[in-house]
Parts: C-alpha cells; sequence; structure tokens
C-alpha cells in the first residue's frame, strides 16, 4: 500500500471517528455531507477539463437551431401549410433571439476585459 493511500485510509477513519462523537440524530446527515464532500473531490477532478472542452466547441448555437427551423418549417409549408408556417415563424424568432443573446454575450465579455469606462 502506498504512502498515498495509506494517508487517505487515515482521513476516512478520522471521520468516522468525528461523525461517531457527534450527537446520534446528527450522525446521517454527517456522513451524508462526508459522502458529498469526497464525490464533489471526485467528480469535480474528473469532469472539470471535458467540461470546459464542451464549451469551447459548441457547435450549435441558437441562431443555427432557428435557421434550421427555418428550412424545415420552409419544407412543410409546402405539404402542411398552417405547420409549416408556424415553424417557419418559431425559427425567425429563434435566430433573432440568438443573434441578440450572442450580441449580448460578447459584449459583456468586453466590457469585463476592457473595463468600466471613467468619466
Amino acid at each position: 500500500m502506498t504512502n498515498t493511500e495509506q494517508e487517505i485510509e487515515r482521513l476516512v477513519d478520522e471521520i468516522n471517528r468525528a461523525i461517531q462523537r457527534s450527537p446520534a440524530d446528527q450522525q446521517h446527515e454527517l456522513r451524508s455531507y462526508a459522502s458529498s464532500l469526497i464525490d464533489d473531490i471526485a467528480v469535480g477532478s474528473s469532469v472539470q477539463p471535458s467540461q470546459s472542452a464542451q464549451i469551447e466547441r459548441r457547435p450549435f448555437g441558437l441562431v443555427a437551431a432557428g435557421l434550421a427551423l427555418l428550412v424545415i418549417g420552409a419544407g412543410f409549408a409546402l405539404i402542411v401549410p398552417l405547420i409549416g408556417l408556424s415553424l417557419v415563424a418559431l425559427g425567425v424568432v429563434l435566430a433573432i433571439w440568438g443573434g441578440i443573446a450572442k450580441w449580448w454575450t460578447t459584449r459583456g465579455n468586453e466590457v469585463q476585459v476592457r473595463g468600466p469606462r471613467h468619466q
């Protein structure tokens, strides 16, 4: 057994003793709390690099989804006009909303980078 494994086992035993010293009505809550802390450490160290990679390569935005609905709606408009026109309208709204959201987030990033304006 390595030193790291021994240290982890020692810490687990210490946590267990601390929980057993606490009042009986709080022991279940403390065990759950300790378990959630360990889970956060275990999951947090392995998930964070992949989360940042997913954020950087987001293939679809609201604008792209809106444009896709526009194309699908145009096709449906030829077959079922009411549904097709509804999809086209939804696509237009989604594309405009996505454009505004993208502009708003990039504007927010520029403000943070430049800082507030001084008068």
